[in-house]
């Protein structure tokens, strides 16, 4: 059983791809021998949380109207298979919403450690790197996230 694509699983799967793409420079940049970090790799990080926020609202953004067009076009009513695509939908409406204001507090935690705490960027980005490929192992294994795009169940309710 593979994953739907859907712009959730999307997400999920472009932000685990580009934080082990970022994990590679930044862990040579952290190693124990470097005084501070380079402002090379600070910038990066910036720049990929930064495009991250703006790729869950664009994600957000389609969720949320996939799951109005779900509920409107009468799909609603059409028993037990329509329940649990709109329960799918409602649990990716809900990790897409913690990652809304996960990722700006994020933001704000991370802007204020200073480049001379090298161990602790060393580790957080191990910890990253872990977390991107567990999330890319349940994509590929097909237990990642869905939302109420695929399914099938429009398709038989019709125009």
């Amino acid at each position: 059983m593979s994953t739907p694509r859907t712009p959730a699983t999307r997400l999920f799967a472009f932000e685990a791809l580009n934080t082990l793409l970022f994990a590679v420079p930044m862990l040579m940049a952290t190693t124990s021998g470097h005084p501070k970090v380079p402002q090379w790799a600070q910038l990066l990080g910036l720049a990929l949380l930064l495009t991250m926020i703006a790729a869950l609202v664009h994600t957000c953004r389609l969720t949320i109207a996939d799951g109005l067009r779900l509920i409107t076009s009468g799909a609603a009513g059409q028993g037990e298979r329509a329940a649990g695509r709109l329960h799918q939908q409602f649990k990716a409406e809900r990790r897409l919403g913690w990652l809304l204001v996960l990722y700006p507090a994020l933001l704000a935690i991370l802007l204020p450690v200073p480049d001379t705490w090298v161990r602790f960027w060393f580790w957080s980005t191990v910890l990253l790197s872990l977390s991107a490929m567990f999330s890319l192992g349940l994509l590929l294994r097909g237990a990642g996230h869905t939302d109420c795009r695929q399914g099938g169940l429009l398709k038989a309710a019709g125009p």
